[in-house]
């Protein structure tokens, strides 16, 4: 009980520990819940109140807004630990450049999900309440929304039907956006490295050389790094530029499901009249910013490009 410290790590306030039925009284909780991908080891506990746990449910620890640093750290830790999906990586890539990717999805809050995906091209996307924050969700909700059709709704479970295509444009993304995906259905030979969005591993280095009990189709990224040399080939030139316009469109579309997002998200908290509102609108934003941020990323990538279109012939 020492170890526990005086103070609730999350609201700040003191433990009462007289009472073990007191919501001030301290409980043991995960940082990153096992339904979310979370290991069954102590590396994965820590203590709270059981006020902020029971408010909390089994959401990402990150979704509660402003964490100690300590947490912060603790929870990065664990989620390299944690069940992730595959990188669009090459198997050469370094152990610390493939740590970085990986790190980068974990900055986003983890929500799970559903999906299964029909020989015949027919595929859902499941959208459970639990386990996953409000935005994390929202933005599953939305994205499916926007290129699919409602087969089912319940209290329990909200499904989506896509067509084959834009279920794997929908599905990466949410990836990207730190999602855990359960398989109920996949294609039994895959096509590409898009259609191995399900197989997951607690092992970095297992995904980095794609040891997932099949062959895993290579898949080339674009690669937006500032080159080191001038590109002599026009017909390099335009393929890559290409690639980036269509990124860079499709990046900007997210941005602008994500800002109606927001706008409507707040639109309907403030006529229902729920207070928490603005802690929800502050996730979607802050995902808003890194969209942002990418998207000027791949401008700046443009323009490179162009300043290299002088040195053709």
């Amino acid at each position: 009980m020492s170890s526990m410290g005086h103070t609730c790590p999350l609201c700040v306030q003191p433990y009462d520990r007289t009472h073990p039925r007191r919501f001030a009284y301290p409980v043991a909780a995960t940082l990153v819940h096992p339904a979310l991908g979370g290991p069954l080891s102590m590396d994965n506990a820590f203590t709270c109140c059981r006020r902020c746990q029971q408010q909390r449910s089994a959401s990402d620890l990150i979704a509660l807004g402003a964490l100690p640093d300590a947490l912060l750290a603790q929870r990065a830790a664990v989620l390299l630990c944690s069940h992730n999906h595959l990188l669009p990586l090459s198997t050469t890539t370094r152990p610390t450049d493939f740590i970085r990717a990986l790190a980068q999805r974990h900055t986003l809050p983890r929500g799970r999900l559903f999906a299964a995906q029909g020989e015949d091209g027919l595929c859902f996307l499941g959208v459970p309440p639990r386990f996953g924050d409000g935005c994390s969700k929202w933005l599953a909700r939305l994205l499916a929304r926007q290129v699919g059709t409602v087969v089912h709704h319940a209290n329990r479970v909200t499904v989506y039907q896509l067509d084959d295509a834009e279920f794997l444009r929908v599905v990466w993304k949410l990836i990207d956006a730190n999602a855990l995906i359960v398989a109920l259905a996949c294609r039994s030979q895959p096509r590409d490295f898009l259609d191995c969005w399900w197989p997951t591993s607690a092992s970095p280095s297992t995904l980095r050389l794609r040891h997932v009990g099949f062959a895993v189709p290579p898949h080339t990224p674009h690669d937006y790094r500032p080159t080191k040399h001038i590109r002599t080939s026009r017909t390099q030139y335009l393929r890559e530029r290409r690639g980036l316009v269509a990124e860079l469109r499709d990046v900007a579309r997210t941005a602008d499901a994500l800002r109606q997002a927001v706008n409507d998200q707040h639109k309907a908290h403030w006529l229902d009249g729920e207070e928490r509102a603005a802690d929800q609108d502050d996730a979607l934003l802050g995902q808003l910013n890194i969209t942002e941020r990418q998207i000027e990323h791949l401008r700046n990538q443009l323009a490179i490009t162009s300043r290299c279109r002088l040195s053709f012939p």
